[in-house]
């Protein structure tokens, strides 16, 4: 996995991110978000474009239901 480091408030220094995720904001914007390693608070990093983190879990849920299959037999 990757390490994102990001600004953590409570420890006041750079730590890295664990279990990093995707984040839509209202707004529109994307956003990595994340636990520090070092206090356990929850952190994010605004990002400009949509971030591509190996093994995230909204890539996992996307194949699980764009690969499902109805009782008709055909994919919905």
């Amino acid at each position: 996995m990757s390490e994102i480091q990001a600004y953590d408030v409570k420890a006041h220094k750079q730590v890295t991110m664990k279990n990093p995720k995707p984040y839509l904001m209202k707004n529109g914007h994307w956003a990595i978000k994340g636990t520090s390693s070092v206090t356990g608070i929850t952190l994010f990093k605004f990002v400009g474009k949509k971030p591509s983190i190996p093994h995230s879990k909204l890539d996992f849920l996307k194949k699980m239901f764009s690969s499902r299959n109805c009782e008709c037999d055909k994919a919905c």
